[in-house]
């Protein structure tokens, strides 16, 4: 009788075990729709409707300067989206639409970054010019796989020459030391988002995106010595 009741108790506590290990190995979902990535963007993507974003000429909008964050769920990974700044980002008076898996995300302007957090997996981003709220351009996109805790920097660079003519045309994955480099100098100009389907903490499920929006942005917190200080001498009268 008592080998029947150790029996029990041990298969108890291994189901007990195996139920928790499967609880917390769980794959995360995403909250965007599947993408057939043996397709390229169809006829739907080429011609949507949608919103459009002034580009930098206009809008001159100003941001914190850059900080790495970490993902609020340890089965995601970090993907910093940035554009560096340049005379001819400057001059950008429509900016390009991007899309992930179809769903739009902020356009970057000129000097700009933000970042998305995502489960495990494979993605396409793609980007698209509009002519006012129409789109006719053959979208560029770039298909890309995260793994849970990693960072990725993700680079909007029209005047690299060589990928022009790339089925990825602007978009590119930088490795991480050169991403850090550029991206320093960036400025969070809009919201950041996160794309995980489950709260982490609370166990919500969320059906869109969760929009991270910026701190406000104080120009008196980010005073930056551009010129080397040099007391006054007055041998130099």
């Amino acid at each position: 009788m008592r080998g029947v009741c150790i029996a029990v108790c041990a298969s108890i506590i291994l189901m007990g075990c195996h139920g928790k290990s499967a609880i917390e190995h769980a794959q995360v979902t995403s909250t965007l729709k599947p993408v057939d990535f043996n397709s390229e963007p169809g006829f739907i993507e080429q011609h949507r409707l949608g919103m459009f974003t002034i580009g930098a000429w206009v809008n001159q909008k100003l941001g914190q300067r850059f900080q790495p964050v970490q993902a609020q769920n340890d089965q995601a990974a970090i993907v910093y989206m940035y554009r560096p700044d340049s005379k001819w980002n400057r001059q950008e008076i429509v900016a390009s639409s991007l899309f992930i898996n179809s769903e739009r995300i902020p356009s970057l302007l000129n000097n700009h970054y933000y970042w998305m957090e995502l489960p495990a997996g494979t993605y396409r981003l793609s980007s698209s010019r509009p002519l006012g709220t129409q789109h006719f351009q053959k979208p560029k996109y770039l298909d890309f796989t995260v793994e849970a805790g990693q960072s990725y920097f993700i680079k909007y660079d029209e005047e690299n020459l060589s990928t022009r003519r790339e089925v990825s045309g602007p978009l590119m994955i930088v490795p991480e030391k050169a991403g850090l480099n550029e991206i320093a100098f960036t400025q969070l100009k809009s919201e950041s988002l996160n794309f995980v389907a489950q709260d982490q903490n609370t166990g919500k499920v969320r059906k869109k995106a969760q929009k991270l929006k910026p701190a406000k942005y104080d120009p008196a917190e980010d005073v930056q010595l551009t010129t080397p200080f040099k007391p006054w001498d007055p041998r130099t009268w």
